[in-house]
């Protein structure tokens, strides 16, 4: 696959999320309230979904794409795969969307450099290499998946609060 489309592919996504993000500030509700709610006991709300999109592009980009220790290591520990999400300490909507921004520029602007040699070669963890075309078709599949989860969270969330 070629770095036009992925870009395009990336872009879409990315919309996608900074869309939901855009219709919770906009709803006229308490938008830390919003972003903090459960769906239900044990499961992640909206910050922590839309913070590991952030997370999870960023540890690729740094550590799996350019062999360094990602610039953001808080954030890769506190929102990376298997991290449990608090209801403490977490960014604010501008904050987040700065995170979003700042993790995603590099990423964007690295895939538009690849060349077709540079997609063939094999990244990621020792048990997952693969392709770097297909490491990024895979993260931006992981970012729909996620503002999927963004999207039935603010739904049950509207639900639950008589907006629907």
């Amino acid at each position: 696959m070629d770095s036009n489309t992925l870009i395009s592919l990336l872009d879409f996504g990315r919309a996608r999320l900074i869309g939901s993000l855009d219709a919770i500030e906009k709803s006229g509700q308490d938008v830390n309230k919003v972003l903090l709610w459960r769906p239900a006991p044990g499961r992640a709300h909206i910050a922590w979904q839309v913070l590991h999109c952030a997370a999870t592009m960023h540890k690729f980009h740094d550590f799996y794409m350019h062999g360094k220790t990602p610039a953001f290591q808080q954030l890769v520990e506190c929102y990376d795969g298997g991290t449990t999400p608090k209801d403490e300490g977490n960014p604010s909507l501008a904050e987040i969307r700065d995170i979003l921004e700042k993790t995603y520029a590099p990423m964007r602007q690295y895939i538009s450099s690849l060349t077709p040699v540079n997609m063939e070669k094999f990244i990621g963890p020792p048990d997952r290499r693969r392709k770097m075309s297909d490491a990024i078709v895979l993260l931006i599949w992981h970012e729909a998946h996620h503002q999927g989860q963004v999207h039935l969270t603010w739904n049950l969330y509207r639900q639950a609060h008589g907006l629907l």
